[in-house]
């Protein structure tokens, strides 16, 4: 018997999609360093939840990402993330030890909720950094992908099929007017000029413990 074709989901409508009878919840994991959390986060969740069914979305802050500048202290990065999300009953943080989200480490989220049908959201950016294979850890769940446009998604398609372990179903997010730069939100924040993305309850925190801000060099007046 031959292998079974791989099926991928575009709709950037609200039905959503329906990918098994399974019965149990749907529930999205959604790991990225939110350095710090924007409306960018906020919307793919959003979207992902609509788009792919889900009835709950986990946002897994990591303590020391893969790749990318040396991020904020993780305890800062939490508490602008659990304000961020306080307006939204859906949305949950998964306090993770590790130091990523990687293949091994899901078994702690796993284990730490309760038993669903798993997603895992991220973005096709993260998905074309890696050189040569995947991580495991993209093969293990239903992928929920954020692209910002058509020609990133077909270049997301190629990543997935050139590579001989199949994976599952991916769904793709189409967040081009809505995506928003962490760098240009940290610069917001750093110049005092608030700029399209921030969040007013980051803005307020940032600013009241001095985040993002250059660093004080002795000596100069």
């Amino acid at each position: 018997m031959g292998k079974v074709e791989t099926r991928y989901h575009f709709q950037p409508g609200t039905k959503p999609v329906v990918l098994d009878d399974e019965k149990l919840p749907r529930i999205g994991i959604y790991s990225a360093s939110f350095d710090p959390v924007h409306t960018g986060h906020i919307v793919f969740a959003l979207k992902s939840q609509k788009v792919a069914g889900l009835e709950k979305v986990y946002f897994v802050p990591e303590r020391r990402p893969q790749h990318g500048a040396e991020p904020e202290h993780y305890v800062h990065r939490s508490i602008m993330l659990q304000n961020a999300l306080q307006p939204y009953k859906q949305f949950e943080i998964f306090d993770l030890p590790d130091a990523r989200l990687t293949s091994k480490s899901l078994t702690r989220v796993v284990d730490g909720l309760p038993r669903a049908d798993l997603s895992l959201l991220t973005t096709a950016s993260e998905l074309l950094w890696y050189e040569g294979e995947l991580p495991a850890l993209y093969r293990k769940l239903h992928l929920v992908v954020a692209v910002v446009s058509h020609a990133q998604m077909a270049e997301v398609l190629s990543r997935l099929t050139s590579h001989e372990h199949l994976f599952g179903n991916v769904t793709f997010i189409d967040i081009g007017t809505d995506h928003i730069n962490s760098a240009d939100v940290r610069k917001s924040i750093r110049t005092g000029q608030p700029a399209r993305g921030i969040l007013p309850s980051v803005w307020r925190y940032a600013r009241k413990q001095w985040l993002y801000l250059p660093p004080i060099r002795h000596g100069q007046s």
